[in-house]
């Protein structure tokens, strides 16, 4: 039976081995290729930023797509950018609200430990009230910062490549 199961966990490997170096084959795909892969899973009124190959940077939102042309609306214009013109293509992805509330919180967390640290006695009991107090503004200012900084993410689009 031992040998049955060892038999079983074997040949799981090698299928798994088999199905990881089919994923390691190389791309044939040229780079527009891809990006019109890229383009043709947008959706109309989705953000992107393109840069094409003469170094334009168009950002706006997606009217059309096609497998030869994408059509995006800007805040002055509506442009036409050819499939194969596109150098890169990024896609609005979320924002920074995760990254902000963590950088928001470090002073808070500086504040309270400080206060922590020099309030206890030499037994552990705490000195006096101010200690205490101390406390709580050191929490206070680790939530204000955790929303602060959370605001200030959100508020900051987060920016996804596609393609090449």
């Amino acid at each position: 039976m031992r040998l049955l199961h060892c038999g079983a966990i074997l040949v799981a490997g090698f299928v798994a081995f088999a199905t990881a170096l089919v994923a390691q084959e190389p791309d044939t795909l040229s780079p527009a290729q891809r990006a019109g892969r890229a383009l043709a899973r947008l959706g109309a009124g989705q953000p992107v930023r393109i840069i094409t190959r003469e170094d334009e940077f168009i950002e706006g939102s997606v009217v059309t797509t096609s497998p030869s042309l994408v059509t995006v609306r800007t805040h002055r214009s509506v442009i036409e950018v050819p499939v194969p013109s596109v150098d890169s293509l990024w896609v609005k992805h979320g924002t920074h609200a995760g990254k902000g509330a963590l950088i928001g919180a470090v002073p808070g967390l500086v504040f309270l430990g400080a206060v922590l640290v020099t309030s206890g006695g030499p037994n552990g009991e705490a000195r006096d009230i101010r200690n205490f107090t101390g406390a709580i503004t050191g929490l206070l200012l680790l939530g204000g910062g955790i929303a602060v900084g959370a605001i200030i993410g959100a508020a900051t689009p987060k920016w996804q490549l596609q393609a090449p």
